[in-house]
């Protein structure tokens, strides 16, 4: 038989796939860094901010009420900025709710902002004219989803992608690379296809470029999108306003 005739004797000895347990023909775990990760949970499925009015009441008077003395109750609800200026103002001449939900924009058309604080302070009057005060937990988001007039904004916080004091020029792990995960997991799910615009605020107009730049690269690798799908841009802002805003342009 000439040599070229003679058959491949390693392939004579392979296994043949009739034999071989399904369990041996694909890996046990299959990984690909762009799958969505489920458990990052960054950005809540709630249309708003919920506020337990009658339970802060409660548990000011350190029990339950009847529905009947509850009506009797007149409360308010105030949101204050980390100057203490009055943010936005909610209240009620009785019946505190159970529980109001909030947009997280004021009268004035402003949102809140992730990485600035914000308090939650509770005002009841009693059926004698008395007033009481509580204080609710401190309100700190590191990421805002809210459609504008000029697109749908996830604003990050900037103390998170790059660091304490704003001023790095690449995004910081863990913390910041978990948060535009998430914020690119968000995309995946809901927005994927829709032109974007990546709008840092930093302390200069150089910083911002390179920290809007860093994170259109981790959003093109993400969404696996060419440079032309994600515009860049960044404008000088005082540190409480620095902020990176990444605006689906979806009107």
């Amino acid at each position: 038989i000439r040599p070229s005739l003679k058959p491949d004797e390693n392939l004579l000895l392979a296994v043949s796939p009739l034999t071989v347990s399904w369990r041996r023909t694909h890996p046990e775990i299959l990984m690909n860094g762009r799958v969505i990760e489920p458990w990052r949970t960054t950005f809540s499925q709630r249309a708003g901010i919920g506020f337990k009015i009658k339970d802060q009441l409660e548990n000011l008077l350190g029990g339950k009420l009847e529905s009947k003395e509850a009506r009797k109750w007149g409360w308010s609800l105030t949101i204050a900025d980390e100057e203490g200026r009055v943010f936005h103002n909610y209240s009620g001449s009785g019946n505190p709710p159970e529980e109001l939900l909030w947009t997280g924009q004021n009268e004035q058309g402003e949102w809140v902002r992730a990485g600035r604080s914000y308090s939650a302070v509770y005002t009841f009057t009693s059926p004698d004219g008395s007033p009481r005060t509580t204080v609710g937990k401190l309100l700190l988001f590191k990421g805002i989803v809210h459609q504008e007039d000029t697109g749908l904004h996830v604003s990050l916080d900037s103390s998170v992608l790059f660091g304490t004091s704003k001023n790095a020029a690449v995004i910081q792990a863990p913390a910041g690379s978990d948060l535009l995960r998430a914020a690119a997991d968000l995309i995946k799910r809901k927005y994927s296809g829709i032109p974007i615009s990546v709008r840092m605020f930093a302390n200069t107009k150089e910083l911002g470029d390179a920290q809007a730049k860093a994170i259109q690269g981790v959003l093109l690798r993400e969404l696996m999108v060419s440079t032309r799908h994600i515009g860049v841009d960044a404008t000088r802002a005082p540190f409480s306003d620095q902020r990176a805003e990444i605006v689906l342009l979806n009107r």
